[in-house]
């Protein structure tokens, strides 16, 4: 069983001398595209822009910006995950979740073709990842929902094979729908190879894990609507020296791409990291004995209204 987890607000402790660090948040480039998605292919960045569902590229400085793909527009937000060449899918194709809940192949010319259809008639916000842990079938997960506002609350996640084959993994509940999901990494004991919603109501918000036979929980509360997730990894033996290792965050409103660097987060590697959409408030979720523990960790981000997406995390 999982425990419910603990908010434990650390800005304070860390003001006092005793705390963690803040989160060193810096621009890493101003993109000029309302952006909902930021990857790094390990030779380019991809953007994602809002409602045209173009796909952009650009080299390891972040710009300038050229066009790989385009998807037929559809409002409003569009994720991608890329292949990890295994299990039948292969390396170097990006797949997308576009809000109507088509899946789109885009291979390395950039052309797209409809690899899926969700059979949810509702609009979605484009969660997806592939299963590298395994308890699903190592398959690519997508999960609909419509983030934002407590109604229509809920939706359901998928497991979709590299034929293009779906089944439903299992549904959760609202308000608020999906904005990201995430698979928690095989140290989190019984909950490794489990999948995390970050659920967003609008002003308020949780984080949903949804164990492999599809049974879904609420494990945190959280005072502004979540929506980048991502796994802080371990750094691999040999590093790349085309880009700085970190945390990439796309923001809309301000078209920028914001980064910390990967030293402020090596405490935390293995765990989850978890950003609101609004307020520019950051989580950190791990494992705690036999439950899973969320530490708000303090951040050099202003306070101000943000428009945070998706993030990624480049381990070096």
């Amino acid at each position: 069983m999982w425990r419910s987890l603990h908010l434990v607000a650390l800005a304070a402790a860390a003001a006092a001398g005793s705390g963690p660090k803040p989160l060193q948040f810096g621009t890493f480039a101003d993109t000029g595209i309302r952006l909902t998605d930021v990857l790094w292919t390990g030779t380019h960045f991809l953007y994602v822009e809002n409602t045209t569902n173009t796909v952009w590229a650009a080299g390891a400085h972040g710009t300038p910006l050229v066009r790989f793909a385009s998807m037929p527009n559809e409002v409003e937000e569009t994720r991608c995950a890329l292949s990890p060449g295994l299990h039948g899918f292969a390396r170097g194709d990006l797949y997308c979740h576009a809000p109507d809940n088509t899946i789109y192949r885009i291979g390395a010319d950039g052309s797209p073709t409809v690899f899926a259809r969700l059979p949810d008639q509702s609009v979605s916000d484009g969660g997806l990842v592939f299963d590298t842990v395994g308890k699903l079938g190592f398959a690519l997960i997508a999960a609909t929902g419509r983030s934002g506002a407590p109604e229509p609350g809920g939706g359901t996640v998928y497991a979709i094979d590299a034929s293009g084959a779906v089944r439903t993994v299992g549904t959760y509940q609202g308000p608020g729908g999906a904005d990201e999901v995430a698979v928690l990494p095989p140290h989190f004991g019984t909950a490794a190879g489990a999948v995390a919603l970050t659920v967003d109501a609008g002003s308020r918000g949780a984080i949903v894990v949804m164990d492999v036979q599809g049974r879904a929980r609420t494990v945190a509360s959280l005072p502004d609507g979540p929506n980048p997730i991502a796994v802080i990894k371990a750094p691999p033996r040999h590093r790349s020296a085309l880009v700085k290792p970190g945390l990439y965050v796309a923001e809309t409103a301000t078209h920028d791409v914001f980064f910390v660097p990967a030293a402020y987060l090596s405490p935390y590697v293995g765990d989850l990291i978890v950003g609101s959409e609004l307020e520019g408030l950051w989580w950190i979720v791990r494992p705690r004995g036999a439950g899973i523990q969320t530490l708000l960790v303090p951040t050099t981000l202003p306070p101000q209204v943000y428009n945070f997406e998706a993030a990624t995390y480049f381990p070096g």
